[in-house]
């Protein structure tokens, strides 16, 4: 009967999310602004000044335009799961910097921002101008109707010079990938010595891992939800997170906290991602990824416009600036992760570079499937068996 679900989850087309639950009114928000006249491309200048939207206006008024009226609207709301601690403090600050405009952040999951943003365009009054976080949640942000398009920006228009697609997840513009990650399995150093570590997912059935493995919550994490593409790809069956969930799981809400809990030896062995792991790893802390031959997956956090935010001009820029030279720069380094231009450079910590020997890519072909299965907590009673 699961493996029936299952197949119905993975082959039924994707759903709309239904409306969301009644909460509390959210708080009052200007009425939205004017979004100023979308650029054309009629600019010859360098990649990079075309990055930083300082283009002449003879060249291009319309986003010139876009530039002014972002300064006038002086904020813009971010709902973020990534731009935490040093992260966000070292983005808002230099976008403040280059343009004036101040950046407000707003953390948590990305589960809850949808609901979030569900109750402020129900109560006609949106205060979040984007959000920044899973592609997976960024979907089904889409899927709802809260995102609005940004495939038209000037860092766009010179594709050669990224190394990862910024349309990658959504090939029209709904959300664009900030950065790359690798979803897979990491070690405690300190408790699995070399050669022990686990070779493949399947290994994590031995006893000898019961009750030393953590895993985020799949209740409220994204995570676990790409294992229907590992099923989908017949890498894996269902029977697997069946028998793993039997296996005396712990578990935590974030993938930040499960990489905490693996560098403190509370769990040996866990599932997380590179970016929750890259700062414990710059400052030392006795963690590893482990490249599995069912393979890991290949993933990205995507920023994404929100549909009638207060500071849509605002909103425009940063999201402008974020995927240019220097915004890529900033954050890299901050986070110690991947870039996806080929003219910034990494600053990824030793212990989570890899060059995966079987990778699973995610992209627009199983995003949806990813929102749903994740929508439908299709995973959520094999992995948290009563």
């Amino acid at each position: 009967m699961k493996r029936l679900l299952l197949s119905l989850a993975v082959g039924a087309a994707v759903l709309a999310m239904a409306c969301a639950p009644k909460g509390a009114p959210a708080p009052q928000a200007p009425a939205p602004a004017t979004l100023a006249p979308v650029a054309t491309p009629t600019s010859n200048l360098s990649p990079v000044r075309q990055a930083q939207g300082e283009l002449p206006t003879s060249q291009d008024a319309a986003w010139a335009k876009v530039v002014e009226t972002a300064k006038k609207e002086g904020q813009i709301n971010v709902y973020t799961w990534g731009w935490t601690g040093d992260t966000g403090v070292s983005i808002a600050r230099a976008f403040e910097n280059r343009y004036g405009v101040k950046v407000n952040l707003i953390t948590g999951r990305g589960a809850e921002f949808i609901e979030r943003i569900k109750t402020e365009t129900r109560m006609g009054s949106v205060t979040a101008d984007m959000f920044e976080g899973a592609s997976a949640h960024s979907e089904n942000m889409r899927l709802a109707g809260l995102l609005t398009q940004a495939g038209d920006l000037p860092v766009l228009r010179d594709k050669s010079v990224f190394s990862a697609d910024p349309f990658m997840f959504s090939p029209e513009g709904y959300y664009l990938v900030e950065n790359q990650f690798y979803l897979a399995l990491y070690i405690n150093t300190n408790l699995v010595k070399p050669g022990e570590e686990p070779k493949a997912w399947a290994d994590l059935l031995e006893p000898k891992w019961k009750g030393k493995i953590i895993w985020a919550d799949p209740v409220v994490s994204v995570s676990s939800s790409y294992f229907a593409v590992m099923i989908a790809e017949k890498r894996m069956g269902l029977d697997f997170l069946e028998k793993l969930g039997k296996q005396d799981l712990m578990f935590d809400p974030s993938t930040p906290g499960v990489a905490s809990k693996i560098a403190r030896g509370e769990a040996w062995v866990g599932y997380t991602d590179t970016n929750a792991v890259s700062p414990i790893a710059l400052e030392g802390g006795p963690i590893r990824i482990i490249d599995t031959k069912e393979g890991v997956f290949a993933n990205g956090l995507a920023l994404g416009p929100v549909k009638n935010g207060p500071h849509p001009n605002a909103t425009r820029l940063l999201i402008n600036w974020m995927l240019g030279p220097e915004g890529q720069d900033i954050y890299t380094k901050a986070k110690g992760v991947l870039t996806v231009r080929k003219d910034v450079p990494d600053h990824q910590p030793k212990a989570v570079q890899l060059k995966p020997q079987n990778p699973v890519f995610i992209g627009s072909k199983y995003n949806d499937l990813v929102a749903k299965t994740f929508a439908d907590k299709t995973f959520v009673p094999l992995l948290k068996p009563k």
